[in-house]
């Protein structure tokens, strides 16, 4: 299940931040920094990821730590699930 919720991130990460690159380039534990997602759009990933995944995340849920990379996200989306 863990390799179907990392692809399905990173489908969702390059379709909703209209990324300039493949889901497959996209590696699990690179900082999302890397591929040039700022703080505005991990805002715009953050409500997508509750739309598509339905679940609700708590403002202290947000955190730097969290949202550094595919990795850290999809236990994230795992713990609300």
């Amino acid at each position: 299940m863990a390799e179907g919720l990392e692809q399905q991130l990173k489908e969702l990460i390059v379709e909703r931040l209209f990324l300039d690159i493949a889901p497959a380039e996209i590696a699990t534990d690179v900082e999302l920094s890397e591929y040039g997602v700022d703080s505005f759009l991990l805002l715009e990933l953050i409500v997508a990821m509750e739309e598509i995944f339905e679940v609700k995340f708590e403002p202290s849920d947000i955190t730097a730590d969290v949202l550094k990379s595919v990795a850290t996200l999809t236990e994230l989306i795992r713990s609300k699930q």
